[in-house]
């Protein structure tokens, strides 16, 4: 899965064939076969992998945190990490949104938990009054989910970033914006 996915990363999905696979791997497309059904359940697979090596373990320390601002805090520093320090996320996002498929559904069902967390996260600050912003908090999920994941776009991941000055600057952003000041 790791060569599929440097592969992919190379030259796009849809211009990655199951030869290029195999002849990377030196193998035939038999033994290619018997353990993935195609190419695109290769791809779910190395998707699957990192949602249950990085996002789902994130969701559950987030889900652990009491306090919603401290919840806020952790998700937008903990995402940004995760984001910055895994480019195959351009790929592995943006490709898999592009396929609407079962393997999509089981995908979007994740990510749509992440997004309900971080929304009552933000529905809970609101009615705390920490969040003075009159935004809808579905609204403000998007914003934050869509701003940290376009990072995928722009970031340099040649260049090595400071993670925490990065996650901590998303923190400010988010904050200053929801909470009408700086932090």
């Amino acid at each position: 899965m790791r060569v599929s996915l440097e592969i992919f990363n190379e030259n796009g999905y849809a211009a990655t064939s199951i030869d290029d696979i195999c002849n990377a791997l030196a193998i035939n497309r038999p033994v290619l076969y018997y353990h993935f059904k195609s190419k695109r359940d290769l791809f779910f697979s190395i998707h699957k992998a990192h949602i249950e090596r990085n996002l789902l373990p994130y969701m559950e320390n987030a889900s652990k945190i009491k306090d919603p601002l401290d919840r806020l805090i952790f998700m937008i520093k903990e995402f940004t990490k995760m984001i910055a320090n895994n480019p195959e996320l351009r790929l592995l996002i943006h490709e898999t949104m592009s396929l609407k498929d079962d393997y999509f559904a089981e995908v979007k069902l994740t990510w749509r938990n992440h997004y309900l967390l971080l929304k009552q996260t933000i529905s809970e600050l609101q009615q705390l009054k920490i969040i003075k912003a009159k935004i809808k908090p579905s609204w403000a999920s998007l914003f934050v989910l869509g701003m940290i994941t376009w990072m995928t776009f722009w970031l340099d991941f040649n260049k090595k970033e400071n993670l925490e000055e990065l996650s901590e600057a998303a923190k400010d952003f988010v904050l200053t914006g929801l909470l009408g000041m700086y932090p």
